[in-house]
């Protein structure tokens, strides 16, 4: 776990930059998601109350500026879109975030989120925490492996401080990136500065805060039985079929909208006006769909079966769409959202599965597919429901991690079939 041929003395310099670090990304994190609460408040509640319109045609209003102003900052400061999952892996294969772009895309994701985007906010402060300690490392002239991990340090601290609890942030940061530091120094160039920055940065924003990241989603007593373990593994599949629809879609939408690449506004505009007409028929839909998830919780038997299915699958395509015409943001709790609505949707068709058994076994399927970070997908969810589902979401994650490897082996194997003869040689 040590790497030999590091020396004493730059390695603690490293570990005071890393402490440091998670003090700063935790002030990043809590200064960004206070600005988007209050910036959020002054449209949806105060302005639509002085203005006393008619709240569909605010939404559609709000959100379609919100389109034409991301257009507007993306033409300004450059159209640098990549969803989560990417970023992470340009990291892995470079180990360097590019810091110049991490203020545009920032400041585009608070215009995104508080006009009512269905987005989240770790993408973007991703960008902002992990650029953060490049440019860290650029400043002191570190070498690349020390580079490298104030990167990972950077993301760990702001994820750490999202969800208030140090593993999580290590364990996604070294989970989403490929290449770099392998084998066991894993553990002392990126796992250990990871823990570091998260440990500091979890601190810090519950002092900043006043409160842990406290369980969204309360359901009824649960106590773990064998048979539950049986219902993981459709449930699983049910969500990994969430992320992979996600991803799909994401694809999908991009080929389809190619054409309008160099039009920053108008896709823009494009993307704003989707989710206002979407908002207004379908108001769960709007913004990250933390909040929202609990709506869908307390009056799932209302709803019923088939909206709640329409819920998921519109989250999906609206997050895709925003993320494809320029919108920033993340797509993990507009896929928890999808997900624990299909979830509930499996309890309303089939009572005999406890309710926490199939939002938490469709959440961990489909973060898994999403991101492909099982450990981050088994640990996640259980900062959302009760601890007593581990098991049942362990399972689901296994399930799912298996079905988007057969799937990822499939489609390598086809395209490999159609490479033509002697062109690898070539």
């Amino acid at each position: 776990m040590i790497d030999p041929q590091a020396k004493p003395a730059a390695y603690i310099k490293l570990l005071a930059m890393v402490a440091l670090l998670g003090l700063i990304s935790a002030l990043v994190t809590f200064a960004f998601m206070a600005l988007v609460g209050v910036g959020a408040g002054a449209i949806w509640e105060q302005a639509a109350q002085a203005l006393g319109m008619d709240t569909r045609l605010f939404t559609v209003l709000v959100c379609t500026l919100g389109g034409l102003a991301v257009g507007l900052l993306v033409k300004l400061f450059g159209d640098h879109n990549a969803i989560f999952a990417e970023l992470m892996q340009e990291f892995g294969k470079t180990g360097r975030f590019d810091y110049r772009h991490a203020p545009g895309i920032v400041l585009t994701a608070f215009v995104s989120l508080i006009t009512g985007g269905s987005l989240g906010p770790e993408a973007p402060l991703a960008d902002a925490c992990g650029g953060i300690g490049t440019l860290m490392a650029d400043k002191l002239k570190f070498d690349e492996q020390h580079t490298r991990s104030l990167g990972y340090s950077g993301v760990s601290g702001m994820l750490a401080s999202f969800i208030t609890e140090p593993v999580g942030g290590a364990l996604l940061g070294l989970e989403s990136a490929q290449g770099g530091t392998g084998g066991k120094q894993t553990y002392f160039w990126i796992l250990f500065p990871s823990l570091l920055a998260s440990a500091v940065a979890t601190v810090t924003f519950v002092m900043l805060s006043g409160q842990f990241f406290a369980t969204l989603y309360q359901f009824p007593d649960y106590s773990p039985r064998l048979r539950d373990l049986f219902y993981a593994a459709p449930l699983g599949l049910v969500g990994a079929v969430v992320g992979l629809l996600f991803m799909l879609g994401l694809q999908r939408l991009r080929q389809l909208l190619q054409p309008m690449r160099a039009h920053v506004v108008l896709r823009g505009l494009l993307g704003g006006l989707a989710m206002g007409i979407i908002g207004a028929l379908l108001p769960l839909t709007l913004f990250s769909g933390e909040e929202q998830t609990l709506d869908l919780i307390n009056h799932a038997a209302e709803i019923g079966v088939l909206m709640l299915i329409v819920l998921a699958l519109v989250k999906l395509f609206v997050t895709a769409l925003l993320l494809t015409t320029g919108w920033k943001g993340g797509y993990i709790f507009p896929i928890m959202f999808a997900s624990a609505a299909l979830g509930l949707a499996m309890n309303l068709l089939f009572p005999g599965v406890p309710v926490a058994v199939a939002v938490a076994a469709t959440m961990g399927g489909a973060l898994v597919a999403a991101l492909r970070a099982p450990l981050f997908a088994v640990l996640f969810p259980l900062v959302l429901v009760q601890k007593e589902t581990a098991a049942v979401i362990a399972v689901a994650v296994v399930v799912g991690t298996l079905l988007t490897a057969l799937l990822a082996l499939r489609a390598a194997r086809r395209a490999a079939a159609q490479v033509p003869p002697g062109a690898e040689a070539a």
